[in-house]
């Protein structure tokens, strides 16, 4: 898995492109920049930021915090990891959508079962692909109309 330091066996930007990137097209994004060399504080970290005509993504990989995720902000947002920004204005997508109302008995069943699509940069951008399907339009809502 990605742990650490990237390889170029495991060249974060390439994959996020080769799964993520067809879907964020269709979304009409494309590539703006991309950071392979995020200091977290020693530790290397990698984000590739989109553009869109009314709103911008990034996906990032942090060694620090172990995960791969993806952001959104308005047009106007800096090019700045978003778990490190000091903009305020990177979002998770989840942040615009409903929380799941189960019992915590059945919510940890759920991560459980979820759990086999974070063993690999692959799997998990995969998995991120399929969240940004479900969750982007809500999110891109909600970000047009806080700071629209």
């Amino acid at each position: 898995m990605g742990e650490g330091l990237m390889t170029k066996e495991e060249n974060f930007p390439e994959m996020v492109e080769d799964i993520l990137g067809p879907t964020l097209v269709n979304l009409g994004f494309a590539v703006e920049a991309v950071d392979d060399a995020v200091d977290e504080g020693g530790r290397l970290g990698s984000v590739v930021y989109y553009r869109a005509n009314d709103c911008r993504l990034q996906v990032y990989w942090s060694s620090r915090a172990g995960e791969i995720n993806c952001m959104i902000a308005p047009i106007d947002a800096q090019n700045e990891p978003g778990l490190y920004g000091r903009g305020g204005m990177w979002h998770y997508l989840k942040e615009f959508t409903a929380r799941p109302n189960l019992p915590l008995e059945e919510l940890v069943k759920v991560l459980q079962a979820e759990r086999a699509n974070f063993v690999t940069w692959a799997k998990w951008l995969r998995w991120l692909r399929g969240q940004i399907e479900r969750d982007f339009e809500a999110a891109h809502l909600a970000i047009a109309k806080k700071y629209g």
